[in-house]
């Protein structure tokens, strides 16, 4: 929980003071919705979890990411990214759910290395199947989410463990997949950008290497036509 904190409180202050207000802008989000989003997040964090005999719920680690997420999602679906983004949401549930079978969570270490798999690559995969920042955000989030409700399913349902347990341990993995799929996708996009500018750039050569045979020849033409008046001019002077 420390590192998504450590994350979720930067980005507060940074937006707080203005210094990430146009960033957030070219993702498609007003500064203060990106900053009541990530308040909800640090205080869902905060808040005890929810506990029965057989059931445990964490507001951080499951309802609040998931409220989040659909906010997200909604709002990449307007700007026409919807079937990229369930894309994406697809492929990090997929690897959620493989790294909450394959770690015991209730070992430390094992909780940690799980949250930095999850978080690291699916937020590659979110980034890359989205192919946009705002869709990287809700599919990172989203597939963190509904892969550990169905790993808890399956953990419960077919495994036989005796308590159905959702969002425990796994707000680190939430948030460190959303920061790092929006990293990857900010560098995928400027990699795009550039790799634009370069086959660009050959055309303009070409169209400006044209460009100046073309005032070569109309140059041409011209002294020759003005040798053909000059000429006219002196036979009609030698005939005078």
């Amino acid at each position: 929980m420390t590192i998504g904190l450590v994350i979720l409180g930067v980005s507060a202050v940074l937006l707080f003071f203005g210094a990430a207000e146009k960033y957030f802008d070219r993702l498609g989000l007003t500064s203060w919705l990106a900053f009541l989003l990530i308040l909800a997040l640090i205080v869902g964090a905060v808040t005890p979890e929810i506990r029965t005999e057989n059931f445990v719920m964490t507001v951080g680690g499951f309802v609040v990411p998931l409220v989040v997420s659909i906010v997200l999602f909604a709002l990449a679906s307007r700007q026409g990214s919807m079937l990229r983004t369930l894309l994406a949401v697809i492929l990090v549930t997929s690897s959620t759910i493989i790294f909450r079978l394959i770690f015991d969570v209730t070992d430390s270490v094992m909780l940690l290395v799980s949250n930095l798999l999850i978080g690291f690559v699916g937020g590659a995969l979110g980034a890359l199947g989205a192919g946009s920042r705002l869709g990287a955000l809700a599919g990172g989030m989203g597939g963190v989410v509904l892969g550990d409700l169905i790993s808890a399913l399956t953990q419960t349902y077919i495994f036989g463990s005796g308590t159905f347990a959702l969002g425990g341990g796994i707000f680190d993995g939430v948030i460190i997949a959303t920061a790092f799929g929006l990293i990857v996708a900010e560098v995928t996009q400027s990699l795009r950008k550039r790799e634009d500018n370069l086959a660009v750039s050959p055309v303009t050569e070409a169209e400006v290497a044209e460009d100046e045979k073309m005032s070569v020849q109309s140059l041409d033409v011209n002294d020759a036509e003005f040798s053909e008046e000059e000429i006219i001019i002196r036979e009609e002077d030698d005939r005078l």
